[in-house]
């Protein structure tokens, strides 16, 4: 006698070979009564019920083991977005040409962002604010950066030197409840705050150092009275022990290797171009693309879960979508995702859908040079 099913990763695990709508797969869990748990039929942030979530999520899993692949008809990227283009309260990217990942925006804080994961995330990517007190009287770091203001995106937010410390423990605190076992978190900081985030990340996010990565940087804020800050600084920490067979860690293929031709895979990347959008419109901060992706790559497999609470100019989404990883993220700064969504259908989109032969719409090939003033009114459903 068949044992009834008790989840909707059994219902996947049973099926048999072929190929399956979403939709018949729903169609399935209902008959099956698995939309009848607990739970079951609650409308989650996607505005779909909870049994859904679990039957897509089933499929990712069964994807990640190679045994299923998506086969999906070609088209444009597709948004649905809650509030509106001015004042974006959430937007969830629904589908990109023949590509597997998903890509969830929300607005809020970074504990907020973090404490409502549907579930376990793989790694999470962070680049908070510094705290410098950049352009405040009295601060060693007053001046701003040459930079013609107007072609920045406005709305970042910075802390509040003063209140750092409690900043920092309560997004840490949030991101170690957010992994799963052997998931890491990746922070990226100026040397001055790289020691608060790592105490915290251990004492009040229950996690495990790993590594402190160097990133050298060609232009560092000039200085008179000490060295200057010339390099970015990767705190990289696991939870769970160093030992555990659940901690992921790839050795990029493109760092050097020994004289017995295996990868050497060092803690000084040098190799990391910086990132001019000459003429463009920026975000007040971004990472390089560069060192984004090694982190990823080195840290997660395809089709795992990657997180970024300070989402800020979306490079961190952006790699994941080339690199076939999830993301989720989001920001205290609406203009922030605005600007992720524009980057996304500006850069990403035309690149897959050159590779796939397929004609660029005119809106998403001249993105780049208004990433969000407009786009958005053609890009929302």
């Amino acid at each position: 006698m068949t044992s009834p099913l008790r989840s909707e990763a059994d219902l996947i695990r049973a099926l048999e070979t072929g190929t399956y709508t979403v939709k018949d797969l729903y169609e399935r869990a209902v008959a099956a009564g698995l939309a009848d748990r607990p739970g079951g039929r609650t409308i989650i942030r996607d505005g779909q019920e909870q049994y859904k979530r679990r039957v897509r999520t089933a499929l990712q899993d069964l994807r990640r083991r190679g045994r299923a692949r998506r086969v999906t008809d070609q088209g444009a990227a597709a948004w649905l977005i809650e509030g509106s283009t001015t004042r974006t309260r959430r937007a969830l990217f629904v589908l990109l040409p023949h590509d597997l990942s998903q890509l969830e925006l929300v607005l809020g804080r970074a504990a907020q962002v973090l404490q409502q994961a549907d579930e376990p995330i793989d790694l999470i990517v962070a680049d908070p604010p510094w705290a410098l007190g950049r352009g405040r009287p009295g601060s060693a770091y007053r001046r701003t950066y040459g930079r013609n203001h107007r072609q920045v995106v406005d709305g970042y937010v910075d802390v509040d030197p003063e209140a750092y410390a409690d900043f920092t423990a309560e997004w840490v605190a949030a991101a170690g409840a957010a992994l799963r076992p052997g998931g890491y978190l990746a922070v990226v900081t100026g040397a001055q705050q790289a020691a608060r985030v790592q105490v915290a990340a251990e004492d009040v996010g229950g996690l495990t150092y790993v590594n402190s990565i160097v990133v050298p940087r060609a232009f560092g804020m000039y200085t008179t009275r000490r060295f200057v800050h010339s390099h970015h600084r990767v705190t990289v920490l696991t939870k769970g022990a160093l030992e555990s067979p659940q901690r992921v860690f790839e050795r990029p293929a493109e760092m050097p290797r020994g004289r017995n031709g295996h990868i050497y895979a060092t803690d000084v990347w040098a190799d990391i171009p910086e990132e001019r959008r000459v003429g463009l419109l920026r975000y007040d901060n971004a990472l390089p693309t560069g060192l984004v992706s090694r982190v990823v790559r080195s840290t997660t497999r395809e089709g795992d879960l990657v997180a970024d609470p300070f989402n800020g100019s979306g490079t961190t989404a952006v790699v994941c979508l080339t690199e076939r990883r999830r993301f989720y993220g989001g920001d205290v700064n609406p203009n922030s995702l605005r600007f992720t969504m524009a980057r996304i259908l500006a850069e990403v989109v035309p690149a897959m859908t050159t590779a796939a032969a397929v004609d660029v719409p005119r809106h998403m090939a001249l993105a780049a040079y208004d990433p969000w003033a407009a786009l958005l009114e053609e890009a929302v459903l």
